[in-house]
């Protein structure tokens, strides 16, 4: 009989689309008994916890364009983001077909954070659809999610890895899908007779959330060596871009090698200690500035 196993989903931007990929594998060898996830893991999280298997999420996600994501025409007129989300919520809404998280399949939360209070929130119940946008309300991207006394932006905020929240979901074991950077590259000496300054330009919201993936991901790695999960999927594609949605097949054919390395191998002695001292490694590396 398989055990049952709790899952937590990190966020990343179109980095997470690896997700669908890891739940796949995870789904063949374990009985998911809960999900909790930031940003794009809650949205992947909470299709799958709604019922859509992992092939069904993917062909979701294929319809979405980051053309249609950063639309000139969903400018937020109140300036309290770059994009107002609309788009973003209304295709969450058509996918969930107004469910309540408490109909879920399986147990679901979604992690954000709310401005007013300065405190992140657990999302358990309520609509499935604005719970996602909720959690995935990138500061500065996109405008504060507003629902009830609460004005929410992305849950990465404080959990970007909400490993440290999920206490309160049933099951056997804790596995741990990380698709933030999990290498960290030695500083260079700067080179001022490189030609390659003008070969690319990012756009403004890319120079935002580039900037931020890495400080999620040190928080990612630390709440990985202070919460002992009990398997962890590193998920992150190197080649990848956090605005790479249109390549949610590769996202998706990663996460399924991945996950299936991982669990090939977790029952190996002392098998979560090795991973958990290769992130004691990276944070040592950075605290001591390399």
């Amino acid at each position: 009989m398989k055990k049952t196993a709790k899952v937590i989903l990190s966020g990343g931007a179109a980095f997470g689309l690896a997700h669908i990929g890891a739940l796949q594998v995870i789904e063949s060898r374990f009985n998911i008994s809960g999900i909790i996830g930031t940003s794009i893991g809650s949205i992947i999280g909470g299709l799958y916890a709604k019922g859509y298997s992992p092939k069904e999420i993917l062909h979701l996600v294929m319809e979405i364009k980051k053309k249609d994501i950063f639309n000139p025409l969903n400018l937020d007129r109140y300036l309290t983001g770059i994009f107002d989300g609309k788009m973003i919520f209304n295709k969450l809404e058509e996918w969930t077909d107004k469910t309540l998280i408490d109909d879920c399949r399986i147990p679901f939360m979604a992690v954000s954070y709310d401005l007013k209070k300065s405190n992140s929130i657990i999302i358990d119940k309520g609509s499935l659809a604005k719970a996602m946008r909720a959690s995935s309300s990138i500061p500065y991207l996109f405008s504060p999610y507003r629902w009830g006394s609460y004005s929410f932006v992305d849950g990465g905020i404080e959990y970007p890895l909400p490993l440290a929240l999920s206490e309160s979901l049933p099951g056997e074991l804790t596995i741990v899908v990380n698709v933030l950077p999990s290498k960290m590259k030695e500083p260079e000496h700067i080179d001022i007779f490189s030609n390659d300054a003008n070969k690319d330009k990012l756009r403004l919201h890319e120079v935002f959330l580039q900037s931020i993936t890495q400080n999620q991901a040190y928080m990612a790695m630390l709440s990985i060596i202070e919460n002992r999960p009990d398997i962890v999927v590193d998920a992150w594609y190197p080649k990848g871009n956090v605005f790479d949605f249109e390549e949610a097949e590769t996202f998706y054919r990663w996460g399924i090698s991945k996950a299936q390395d991982v669990l090939n191998n977790y029952e190996e002695p002392n098998y979560i200690e090795v991973i958990r001292d290769k992130y004691k490694t990276l944070v040592s590396r950075l605290n001591k500035g390399f």
